[in-house]
């Protein structure tokens, strides 16, 4: 007893924190799966998460990590195990298995609508994502998307867009706003039937939502996933997320609600008008479905959203590249000149005829890389993949980017080169690892649409302008702003019209 009572008293409160932590390390090892990817250790508890977000710009640092662990490696993130994969034939194998579909749960949409359970095509999982996904496939197809048919409501807004640009005469100006402004349309006249006028402040305050929610969610789509958000939703950038999120919503929420007062169920015009439609017609036959009206709300906040950000900041970054290389801008003007003539706009049936600039936009896609580490992905089941035995619950991060760099893929990756979508024929040559859209069964919703929007307005663009560097201006960098997407430092252009 005696000799007990003198080992206690030689106790310390810093002594026993050091054995209850060196317990709990062997604890986690003991039960960590025996058959893991290999991967760097990190802190007690907090594992890597603290080095990775000191480290920013996490699509490079997963990457660097890569070049020691393999393409396929695993880490603690805040008590999450996470499974990241950098290769292309990794990322593809990965993404095409059956239990690498669901998305983890997240509470940025929690309270958002009268269900708190609410989830939209973009973050639900299950028989709700399977169900909703082939629900806005076949709405989206019926109201004439990814056809020629629709191709005239996005050069309308093509020429809105040109009129705007056309006001500077010339003079510097950022083309973040213009272009915002012209994307977010389309994606409003699928949704919502009507187009805003650029200067509306109900337009312009919810384009100011979807920008800042862009740009609060620093690292990608790294954290969002993370369980250890539930304990961050004090601090202030998670407020300003939440509170950017409800505003869209509470806007789509409005326009539901005009769209219920005027509905002809016979004659649905829009993506809401289609759902409503839907959703009436499962009340009546009391059919239940995940076609509900907040699950709908959040579905047209992810179309808005992505479908917002995504093609407007490959348009600027396509105009970054314009300005550096006028050789390129050049030479694609020559192809439009040639094929097209001066008379009239490009049109989707002039692409075969404009491989050199398809080819420019894929090469602005892949340096861009702006989803760089995709959507997390979380495993359904427990699961063999890539030789490694994966537990369920695991979360999935894709790096993109590193695809997207890697010199085994591409000869000198960070040379701006569109020559390399092109074969010796002088056709486009598309290339499989080419992901800017990632792959797989949950493949971006908005694919075809996306390409519509780019080749449209970027032929228009510079079938109308040639875009300079200002001068006097500082000179042109290529660094990203590590957001929700990887977004160009805000520059300036003069757009000089073309005879």
């Amino acid at each position: 007893m005696a000799f007990l009572l003198g080992i206690c008293s030689s106790l310390t409160v810093k002594s026993v924190l050091v054995g209850l932590i060196a317990l709990f390390i062997a604890t986690w090892f003991y039960r960590r799966p025996r058959n893991l990817p290999p991967g760097p250790t990190g802190w007690p508890l907090l594992g890597y998460l603290p080095n990775l977000i000191s480290a920013g710009d996490e699509y490079k640092n997963l990457t660097r990590l890569a070049k020691t662990y393999g393409p396929v490696f695993s880490m603690n993130l805040g008590g999450t195990l996470v499974v990241v994969v950098n290769s292309f034939a990794s990322i593809k194998e990965a993404l095409s298995h059956p239990n690498t579909a669901d998305r983890a749960p997240t509470r940025f949409f929690k309270k958002m609508t009268d269900d708190p359970d609410a989830l939209s095509v973009g973050t639900a999982s299950g028989d709700s994502w399977s169900q909703q996904r082939k629900f806005c496939l076949s709405v989206l197809r019926g109201l004439g998307v990814w056809r020629s048919s629709f191709e005239d409501a996005i050069a309308t807004e093509a020429g809105c867009l040109i009129n705007g640009i056309k006001e500077h005469e010339g003079n510097p100006f950022n083309p973040a706003h213009l272009l915002g402004n012209a994307v977010s349309n389309v994606i409003c006249s699928v949704t919502l039937g009507k187009r805003f006028d650029y200067a509306d402040p109900k337009f312009q305050q919810l384009l100011k939502s979807i920008t800042r929610i862009f740009e609060m969610c620093e690292g990608g789509d790294v954290y969002t996933y993370l369980p250890i958000m539930e304990y961050l939703s004090f601090t202030s950038t998670f407020k300003d997320i939440e509170s950017s999120t409800r505003s869209i919503i509470e806007f789509l929420r409005e326009s539901v609600e005009n769209h219920q007062s005027n509905l002809d169920v016979d004659n649905p015009k829009d993506f809401i008008d289609v759902f409503l439609r839907e959703i009436h017609d499962n009340e009546t036959k009391n059919i239940k479905s995940y076609i509900t009206k907040n699950n709908m709300l959040l579905t047209c906040f992810d179309l808005f959203t992505a479908g917002t950000e995504t093609s407007s900041t490959t348009l600027r970054w396509a105009l970054l590249y314009m300005v550096a290389y006028p050789k390129v801008q050049a030479k694609i003007q020559q192809e439009i000149d040639d094929s097209v003539g001066r008379n009239r706009l490009p049109r989707l049936a002039d692409k075969p005829q404009l491989p050199y600039t398809e080819a420019t936009i894929l090469e602005v896609q892949r340096l861009a890389s702006i989803a760089a580490l995709g959507v997390t992905h979380m495993f359904s089941k427990d699961t063999n993949l890539l030789g490694f035995d994966i537990p369920e619950g695991t979360r999935l991060l894709t790096n993109l980017w590193a695809v997207s760099r890697d010199p085994s893929i591409w000869s000198s990756p960070e040379e701006f080169k569109p020559e390399r979508f092109i074969d010796e024929a002088g056709s486009l040559k598309p290339r499989e690892e080419h992901l800017p859209f990632a792959s797989g069964r949950r493949v971006c919703l908005g694919e075809q649409l996306a390409k519509m929007e780019l080749f449209i307005f970027f032929s228009h663009l510079l079938h109308q302008f040639s875009f300079k560097k200002p001068d006097e201006s500082q000179p042109l960098s290529f660094e990203a702003v590590n957001g929700l997407t990887l977004t160009p430092i805000p520059f300036e252009v003069c757009a000089i019209p073309r005879e």
